[in-house]
C-alpha cells in the first residue's frame, strides 16, 4: 500500500505544474523528490478463454492489448520512464470450473506476494474469486489496491470487508435504484409530487439460477444442496430486495420472513407447456395478468 501512495504522489507532482507557493518557505532550499518506487508490480487475472461461466466476456487475450497501450500512453506522456510498471498475466482458469477458480485466483496472487512483486491487481470475471482476493489481499502490506470492472453484486458494497475495492461499473444497487423509481410501492409518508412510480406491491422474482432452479434434477445420493454457483440474475435481484426493503416499511414487512420468487435453470429442456403453467402461478402472485393465446 507504501508503494502505491508513493508512485501517486510523484505522478501527481510531475503532473501538477501549477500550484500556489508558501510565501514563507519561497527562501527555502528546494530538494526533488524522491525517486518512485519502480518498477510497479501489477497482476492481472483473468480467464485465457472464454467460457459460460464468463458473463463479461472477459479474457487476458482481450484486455492484454488494452493495457499495454495504456502503459504506452503514460510512458508517451512523460509522465512516468519506461519500465516503470511490471505487469504478471495470470489465468484463473474460470473456463475450468467456476468452483475452483477462486482458488487459483488466490494462489496467482500469494505467489506474487511472496515474490515481493504484489503492488496492485487488476482483473476478475467471476465475482467469486474477487471476494475472495479482495478479503485477503486486505491484510497483505497494509492492504493491496483491486480494480476491477466486475464485481457488480450488492454484497461487495461493504467497505469493512472490502476496504481496497474499487469497481470501475458501480454495482447493481443502481439497477435496483432504478427500478425502485419505476415500478415499487412507495409508502405515504415517502410519496412526492414527483413520484411516477407504477406503485406495484405484489412482486414476485422470476430468474435464472441453477443453484435454486425448481427444476433441478437431484439424483438419489444427492442432497438438496447443489454445488453450483449464484447466477448474475441473482445477484441483481438480490440488490433490488436489499433496495426495496431498506427504502419502503412495507417491502421490509411483507418481505420479512420470504420473499415472493421463482427461479428455474433456463440451461434445461424446458416445454411449452410447463412454462405457461409456471406463468400463469407467478401472474397470481404478482400484479401481472397472464393471457392465455
Amino acid at each position: 500500500m507504501l508503494r502505491w501512495l508513493t508512485l501517486l504522489s510523484c505522478i501527481l507532482f510531475h503532473t501538477n505544474g501549477n500550484f500556489v507557493e508558501d510565501v514563507g518557505a519561497a527562501n527555502q532550499p528546494q530538494y526533488p523528490p524522491p525517486p518512485p518506487p519502480f518498477p510497479f508490480n501489477v497482476i492481472v487475472i483473468l480467464p485465457k478463454r472464454e467460457s459460460i461461466y464468463d458473463n463479461f466476456g472477459m479474457t487476458l487475450q482481450k484486455a492484454m492489448p488494452v493495457i499495454d497501450i495504456a502503459v504506452q500512453e503514460v510512458v508517451k506522456s512523460e509522465k512516468l520512464p519506461p519500465g516503470w510498471i511490471n505487469l504478471t498475466y495470470w489465468d484463473s482458469r474460470l473456463y475450468e470450473d467456476i468452483l475452483l477458480a477462486e482458488r487459483h485466483a488466490t494462489v496467482g496472487v500469494i505467489q506474487a506476494y511472496c515474490e515481493h512483486r504484489l503492488d496492485a491487481i487488476l482483473g476478475f470475471a467471476d465475482n467469486y474469486g474477487l471476494a475472495t482476493v479482495t478479503k485477503v489481499t486486505a491484510g497483505l502490506n497494509g492492504g493491496i489496491p483491486i480494480l476491477t470492472t466486475s464485481g457488480m453484486p450488492s454484497l461487495l458494497n461493504s467497505k469493512k470487508e472490502y476496504p481496497f475495492l474499487t469497481r470501475m461499473q458501480g454495482s447493481y444497487r443502481l439497477l435496483a435504484d432504478s427500478m425502485y423509481q419505476l415500478i415499487a410501492y412507495h409508502d405515504e409518508d415517502s410519496v412526492t409530487q414527483a413520484n411516477s412510480s407504477l406503485n406495484y406491491l405484489n412482486l414476485i422474482f422470476f430468474y435464472h439460477d441453477k443453484r435454486r432452479a425448481v427444476n433441478r434434477v437431484i439424483n438419489q445420493d444427492e442432497s438438496q444442496e447443489t454445488g453450483a454457483t449464484s447466477s448474475h440474475c441473482y445477484f441483481s435481484l438480490y440488490a433490488i430486495k436489499r433496495y426495496f426493503t431498506e427504502k419502503s416499511k412495507t417491502f421490509k414487512r411483507e418481505w420479512a420472513l420470504n420473499t415472493p420468487q421463482f427461479p428455474f435453470d433456463e440451461d434445461l429442456v424446458i416445454e411449452r407447456e410447463t412454462f405457461k403453467q409456471w406463468l400463469r402461478e407467478i401472474s397470481l402472485q404478482s400484479n401481472g395478468e397472464f393471457l392465455l393465446n
